[in-house]
């Protein structure tokens, strides 16, 4: 190759080199045009005022068991283990009954805590629920609690499914329960009312 057909060979790739910054130059452009401007199609913006509000620090402590057995506290909640009906898988007594029931299910309010009843005895089971409600009532309004489904149980039959969801619904603080977990029956998720600041 000569010097002449060199210098053709460059000139040819200058060109080329010239065509091509001039299209990605075009096409930069052609998106800068479509790139929407976010200040102009949002227009004129009002800033909030300052509330001067500070939300209070989450409570990330484990929840633990407080009693001991030495004697049973007269602040405890307590219901009478005597009963032949078997209560019903979901339940509610406030006014939006279905609405919290869905809502439960969904979980729409943030689940505070987690009890696992598994082994307790009636007397227990009641001491832990108390405690649990409590602490509950302290940290949100939501929470999970384990009975189990009774397939350890004589003959198969579940105890504590049974006393702790009679229990919830004697309670004056339950507004309703749920079984969260499908065709799962060993466990509710509990909403509870809401404590005033006071």
């Amino acid at each position: 190759m000569d010097k002449q057909d060199t210098q053709k060979l460059l000139q040819q790739l200058g060109k080329e080199a010239k065509r091509w910054q001039e299209e990605v130059a075009a096409q930069t452009r052609q998106q800068r045009q479509e790139e929407l401007d976010f200040a102009a199609a949002v227009g004129k913006v009002t800033p909030l005022k300052n509330s001067n509000r500070v939300a209070a620090p989450k409570d990330n402590k484990p929840l633990k068991r407080r009693f001991d057995e030495a004697e049973w506290d007269d602040e405890y909640f307590y219901v009478s283990a005597d009963s032949e009906h078997e209560p019903p898988r979901s339940f509610c007594k406030n006014g939006r009954g279905q609405d919290d029931i869905r809502r439960l299910v969904a979980g729409h309010w943030p689940c505070v805590g987690r009890l696992d009843l598994h082994g307790c005895t009636h007397e227990e089971a009641q001491r832990e629920l108390s405690e649990f409600l409590e602490e509950v009532l302290r940290r949100g309004v939501c929470a999970e609690i384990v009975h189990g489904s009774g397939l350890g149980s004589h003959g198969f039959v579940p105890v504590l499914k049974s006393l702790v969801r009679r229990w919830l619904m004697a309670h004056p603080e339950v507004l309703a329960y749920v079984e969260p977990h499908g065709a799962n029956d060993g466990a509710v998720r509990i909403l509870l009312r809401k404590r005033r600041a006071g």
